[in-house]
């Protein structure tokens, strides 16, 4: 037996013990496919009390060989794939590049075995490999045996008992594989991939498909330029990030929240052959390295859902009318009848599926809603549960639109006050604790919360962009701004030696407005080892100078906004920044622009005391349990690695 390290820090291996489990299925099946397998099966193994305690991943593949065993397990990002395009045989396209696909076995299980079949100079050779998840860094290789067996790979992962996969064991399970695996499937349907005895077909579960144009500059303008295809489902799948995906749409990583709509069903895939030979790092720093690409596809998919809500409900509210069903006349309705059309016109477009088809079932559950509506919409519930057959996604949908509104616009304000509550509460935490604020790093944690939460400096700078011809001008004069400064846009090259991003103070731009008036916002993420005193914000105001003076912009009709955020800041400053008569934090008020000075907690304080109406609206408190789920939910992969651990009881494999 052989034992091998793999080559390559313990921390970094960590972080796939964090995966989500549907996507650490998802690249054990693409290991068989990257083998040339034509039949890839996924086994659930589970107790008396039905828990899975054994998954088993197994496929008729080329197998790995002893020399493949050593090397893949040896190295990390190496392997021989990353010299190849396409499968042995130029058969297939190859999915994985990075030698990484292996270690998603960490958030699986407790221990692991590959029992792998190769042929080496004509002979059938059996190796088996082993590890742990206590050391993810060591891994064993039996000596190879001779075998009679057909070539293929069995691997097979120990569930520590009272660890669930409720995400492998939903019904919906199927259908978010099959959704990562779509196009490939697609694209090779001699490929049978089995889950839990179902076989995955997306051609049964894909409702349309539409490739969307996104608005970029010229950078990404190519023969092939990126695009976001909008795959829309016949069922509701419960993963629905957005997928990156190389340029035939295989899928390499997930991105943001999900995009979970009440009506549409849906998976966008983010399709560009830039993204083809990005490792996981690069991919992680998305946010900073492509920020537009991503605000674009964004944008597009929004639009399109939107688009698609839209024609869903008019096509259900028509098909009714049709029918004689709709209960309201639309020419003349008080307010208050408007909006519970406007409710009722929702509810019957996210139960559309659990309507009775026809007859006098489907127009008694018609009425029961209206007349719910129009009497006690608090009966809703109750209706619903007893006439309709509601998937739980369904139920959880028209649940939080009966109790929180009854109009989608304001359950989404209110999501949005509550999402920012947490926000604050959570950011909060993370300064406040002197171990989280030691391991927050600014460049891939704190820069990528703040990036996606610009209001904490105004509202107005919620759907404010990246401006791509500010970047030279901000670069040329950034020495003002003394040493170890960077612009968002340059953070891939800010890196230590291990790896890790370095500690660099950051330049965050946005910018809005029209061809009447425009505003941009320059912000600077101080170190929370700088305490900002006199010649930090002699720098900032002679920067502020230096950039609405530059030729491209002298004479622009146009405000700027810079402001320095730190953890703290020293006396001698403030009569500088608490003047009479002049906002607290303001030191440089002219004409074109503003300097602004402020530590965390005044920031904080300033956008929570703006919500501090609608949270005694809402009776909400943004309390410490909450906010910390709320930064594991929405920020894993920005949060220091102390608050990602869920203590014993809390966790929800």
């Amino acid at each position: 037996m052989t034992e091998v390290v793999l080559a390559v820090g313990e921390p970094k291996i960590r972080q796939f013990q964090h995966k989500k489990p549907i996507a650490a299925i998802a690249e054990l099946v693409w290991n068989g496919l990257d083998a040339n397998a034509t039949y890839v099966k996924v086994e659930l193994e589970r107790t008396l009390t039905g828990a899975v305690d054994r998954i088993i991943v197994s496929d008729n593949g080329e197998g790995i060989s002893p020399s493949q065993a050593e090397e893949s397990f040896r190295e990390y990002g190496d392997t021989w794939k990353s010299r190849q395009t396409h499968t042995s045989g130029h058969q297939r396209i190859l999915h994985g590049q990075n030698g990484e696909g292996r270690l998603y076995t960490l958030a699986l299980g407790e221990q692991f075995a590959w029992n792998s079949v190769a042929t080496v100079d004509g002979r059938n050779v059996r190796t088996r490999i082993t590890g742990t998840r206590n050391r993810p860094t060591i891994w064993n290789i039996e000596d190879p045996t001779e075998t009679g067996d057909s070539a293929g790979t069995v691997v097979t992962i120990t569930v520590p008992q009272g660890k669930r996969h409720r995400a492998l064991e939903s019904s919906d399970a199927p259908d978010n594989l099959a959704a990562r695996l779509a196009f490939y499937l697609k694209a090779y349907p001699g490929i049978k991939v089995e889950y839990d005895g179902v076989i995955l077909n997306p051609e049964n579960i894909i409702q349309d498909v539409v490739d969307l144009r996104l608005e970029l500059p010229s950078e990404y303008i190519s023969e092939s330029p990126p695009i976001v295809t909008f795959v829309e489902w016949k069922t509701r799948t419960t993963d629905r990030k957005m997928l990156i995906c190389n340029a035939q749409g295989i899928a390499l990583a997930e991105y943001g929240e999900d995009w979970n709509d009440p009506v549409v069903s849906f998976t966008p895939y983010l399709r560009w052959r830039g993204f083809s030979d990005m490792s996981v790092e690069d991919i992680h720093m998305l946010p900073m390295t492509h920020a537009v690409l991503l605000h674009a596809a964004e944008q597009a998919i929004r639009k399109h859902a939107s688009r698609r809500r839209v024609e869903i409900s008019g096509q259900v509210v028509e098909q009714l009318k049709t029918e004689g069903l709709y209960p309201y006349d639309t020419t003349e309705l008080s307010p208050t009848q408007v909006v519970e059309r406007q409710t009722f016109d929702l509810v019957v477009t996210v139960a559309r599926a659990a309507l009775p088809p026809r007859g006098a079932p489907r127009q008694l559950s018609v009425n029961l809603i209206q007349a719910a509506l129009e009497r006690d919409p608090s009966d809703l519930h109750s209706i619903l549960d007893r006439v309709l057959s509601l998937s739980p996604q369904e139920r959880a949908h028209l649940g939080r639109l009966i109790d929180d509104t009854q109009l989608s616009s304001i359950i989404s304000a209110t999501n949005t006050i509550v999402d920012r509550l947490n926000f604050i509460g959570g950011l909060r935490k993370l300064l406040a604790d002197p171990q989280l604020r030691r391991e927050l790093r600014e460049v891939d944690q704190l820069h990528p919360m703040i990036a996606k939460n610009l209001w904490l400096f105004g509202e107005e700078w919620t759907l404010a962009r990246t401006e791509v011809g500010l970047t030279a001008v901000l670069r040329e004069h950034l020495g003002r701004l003394g040493q170890d400064v960077a612009l968002e846009g340059d953070l891939e090259r800010v890196a230590r030696s291990d790896g890790r991003s370095g500690r660099v103070d950051i330049l965050l731009y946005r910018g809005i407005g029209d061809e009447r008036q425009n505003e941009r916002l320059i912000v600077e993420l101080k170190r929370p080892t700088v305490k900002v005193g006199r010649q930090e914000l002699d720098q900032v105001k002679s920067y502020a100078r230096a950039i609405v003076e530059d030729p491209q912009y002298r004479g622009v009709k146009c405000k700027w906004k810079f402001v320095l955020a730190t953890y703290e800041y020293k006396d001698s400053i403030k009569r500088d920044i608490r003047q009479r008569d002049k906002p607290p934090g303001l030191a440089d008020d002219q004409e074109e622009y503003g300097v602004w000075v402020m530590h965390w907690g005044e920031i904080l304080d300033a956008a929570e005391r703006k919500l501090s109406f609608f949270r005694k609206q809402l009776e909400y408190e943004a309390t410490d349990e909450r906010v910390t789920r709320y930064l594991r939910e929405s920020y894993q992969e920005f949060i220091p690695d102390a608050l990602q651990q869920v203590p014993a009881g809390e966790e929800n494999w």
